[in-house]
């Protein structure tokens, strides 16, 4: 009985310290673009290709991180409300009836980074412990 007690302590432990070890995600932009902050909700909307109602000096295109990583699994659901294959369908659906097409993706933070702050309008996420000096952000999502 003390044998059982203890592994489920030990699981418990485990769970909670998985839910504790996901990133702060930082979404950033680069310097010359005129906008401070954005919620979640417009965030979403650009995302999924919606109008998302942000003042900005340039047209914000977005950037993806790399299908199956956990950063663009964590954002797909707190930002997106989606699964990775939810999402999937989501732009196959739009891409089949020529509405939409998904944002570029980029393999790893250091990627993102450049693309954004190399590109005026680019917006992108990344893991906020990647966070260089030069790159502005404009939400960070516990």
């Amino acid at each position: 009985m003390k044998r059982s007690t203890q592994t489920f302590v030990a699981i418990t432990l485990l769970g909670l310290l998985s839910k504790n070890a996901l990133a702060e995600i930082a979404v950033i932009v680069d310097s010359s673009v005129s906008v401070d902050s954005v919620n979640v909700e417009q965030l979403e909307r650009l995302y999924l290709d919606k109008p998302a109602s942000i003042q900005a000096s340039t047209r914000l295109t977005p950037v993806d991180q790399k299908k199956g990583s956990p950063l663009r699994k964590e954002f797909a659901e707190k930002v997106l409300g989606k699964t990775e294959a939810q999402l999937s369908r989501y732009w196959s659906r739009l891409m089949f009836s020529g509405k939409g097409q998904p944002p570029r993706e980029f393999d790893g933070d250091a990627a993102v980074i450049r693309e954004v702050t190399g590109s005026p309008g680019k917006v992108g996420y990344i893991d906020s412990a990647a966070v260089t000096e030069g790159t502005r952000v404009i939400l960070r999502i516990p």
